[in-house]
């Protein structure tokens, strides 16, 4: 979807600047509506939520397809299907990940994510390759057409899982609701460590993939083959990751790992930036996808388990929206990496991270207690 909007409005415009908008006004409509899907992942029923969320992204793909066939696609059509369906992932991610807990109950949910993280990464591997054959040989309309039905089909599956109303009171108003979310958060010790050490490593080791292209060409000294398979093999790293953590099962001291998997992302992409030669930069952005697919299983995981089932949606609506912060990260990597070299930023970025996590690490005992304890 991504790929096919940034290829359509650079087919239109012809400008970077217009193509980057599209993901930044997605990413800010994201930011915006992820705590108020956490809202009412917390007050509806959220297989209700996902199915909504998830027909209205169908309908602006069918939309896009439809208008772009036509001959009638316009900017401003992009811009809108961009923004809207950053507000549907806004409502679709808590729904999606609290339903899951829902449906498997905390000691399978490392296991859940997994599959849910490793699907995510296959798809990174295989749609945009799917996306350009499918572009070259038919058009971007029907590309936009062909991913709609995706997303119907996906719909159509969601009906198959089994509702699970919430048996909560919700006598506050919305606002109230979110204030007290927050608040918790807040004020929650181990909520807060992990969402802040979420914030950090989504912002600053995560975003350094929009810099891809940049190390490829400067650092490489090489072309759009190699471009290409760092992104591949970062996903294959992560495919790798969520296989090796869904065979751990329940992970005992899962406060540590999580704090380690941080470290060891940031490790990784300091060596990448470091490294010239491209043999040993496709392995280390490989170790790096296995690290970072890691930390994020276990950061929704961590939150939801220690999350009271009151406050799960709005917990991980608050995931959601720092999950946005690549966004930011990029925009930060892009103004050092023009100041002072890709290297440098990459390098400053994740030494950050690092040590973040190594100051942070002593309380991963608290924190696993904290995910231990059932409310």
């Amino acid at each position: 979807m991504m790929m096919a909007q940034g290829w359509l409005l650079l087919s239109i415009t012809n400008s970077p600047l217009i193509v980057g908008l599209a993901p930044a006004l997605g990413s800010a409509a994201m930011m915006f509506s992820s705590p108020w899907g956490g809202v009412l992942s917390d007050r509806l029923n959220r297989r209700t939520i996902l199915i909504f969320a998830q027909s209205t992204i169908t309908l602006s793909a069918f939309s896009l397809g439809i208008l772009t066939i036509l001959g009638l696609i316009e900017v401003w059509h992009i811009l809108v299907a961009a923004v809207v369906d950053g507000i549907s992932r806004g409502f679709q991610n808590p729904a999606r990940s609290t339903l899951m807990f829902d449906l498997v109950g905390r000691n399978a949910l490392i296991n859940a994510a997994a599959g849910q993280m490793m699907s995510f990464q296959v798809a990174s591997i295989l749609g945009p390759l799917l996306g350009g054959i499918i572009m070259s040989s038919f058009g971007v309309g029907t590309l936009f057409l062909l991913v709609g039905l995706s997303f119907l089909i996906s719909v159509l599956l969601i009906f198959r899982v089994s509702s699970m109303p919430p048996n909560l009171p919700h006598a506050k108003s919305v606002i109230a609701s979110l204030k007290e979310g927050l608040s918790f958060a807040i004020h929650n010790k181990a909520i807060r460590i992990i969402l802040w050490t979420f914030f950090i490593t989504q912002s600053l080791a995560f975003s350094t993939w929009t810099m891809f292209p940049v190390i490829t060409r400067d650092n490489l000294q090489a072309g759009p083959i190699v471009l290409g398979l760092i992104s591949t093999l970062q996903g294959c790293g992560g495919v790798a990751g969520g296989l090796i953590l869904s065979g751990m099962g329940d992970v005992k001291n899962i406060g540590r790992l999580f704090f380690v998997a941080s470290i060891a992302s940031g490790c990784f992409m300091i060596l990448f930036a470091l490294s010239r030669n491209v043999y040993l930069s496709l392995f280390l952005i490989t170790l790096s996808g296995l690290c970072g697919t890691t930390f994020m299983i276990l950061s929704g995981t961590l939150i939801q388990k220690i999350s009271p089932e009151e406050m799960r949606g709005r917990l991980m609506g608050l995931h959601s929206l720092l999950m946005s912060g690549i966004g930011l990260g990029g925009l930060i990597m892009g103004s050092i990496a023009t100041l002072w070299g890709v290297t440098t930023a990459i390098i400053s970025g994740s030494i950050i991270v690092t040590s973040n996590a190594i100051t942070i690490i002593p309380q991963s005992r608290y924190i696993t207690e904290r995910s231990n304890k059932t409310y």
